[in-house]
């Protein structure tokens, strides 16, 4: 399997992992692609895509900064679930000495549930913490979501500078926030 970071340049293939992106989150939870396309000029961003050959895997998009990893989307191709290859992408992203956190949606469902059954079998331990996630589109809701973190459960501190960076940098690619130079953070 190789990961890759698609240029816009390359339509065929950008147009590839955008669809598998629209196609694995629901319209609150994906931004809009001019903000997807400005995320991407961020240094901290990291829009990876796992293939092979010229079959697209899945797709894998994380911040970076300092010692953390923020895990913002994993997506495997429909058609070829069920075998292994979510876990093969996450070991890519785990392949690091950054603190990794991500969040869930509540546990209200058989497909949450398994979902968090997936990322513990991967190591991820459910923090105490929750948060508070705003949506990427204005007609979205906020909505509250489960903490997971790797390879340790994070501290009170972590969890504050993990909301601190979100609200600082990962909300200026969400649609109808003030771009860099409006943004005010206490």
């Amino acid at each position: 399997m190789e990961f890759r970071t698609i240029e816009l340049s390359n339509i065929k293939k950008w147009n590839e992992v955008w669809q598998l992106y629209e196609d694995s989150f629901p319209l609150a939870e994906r931004r809009k692609l001019e903000d997807h396309i400005r995320a991407c000029a961020d240094p901290m961003f990291h829009p990876i895509s796992a293939w092979e050959g010229s079959q697209l895997i899945g797709l894998l998009f994380y911040w970076e900064w300092n010692s953390y990893r923020y895990l913002e989307y994993l997506a495997v191709n429909p058609d070829l679930r069920k075998q292994g290859l979510g876990s093969q992408i996450l070991r890519h992203l785990k392949d690091t000495t950054h603190s990794i956190i991500l969040e869930i949606d509540p546990l209200i469902n058989e497909l949450s549930v398994r979902r968090l059954q997936f990322y513990e079998r991967a190591g991820f331990m459910l923090t105490p913490f929750r948060f508070m996630h705003l949506p990427y589109r204005m007609e979205g809701r906020s909505q509250e979501l489960l903490m997971l973190s790797y390879p340790k459960t994070i501290s009170k501190e972590q969890h504050l500078d993990f909301l601190e960076f979100v609200n600082k940098y990962v909300i200026k690619y969400c649609d109808g926030y003030p771009f860099e130079d409006e943004i005010i953070v206490d």
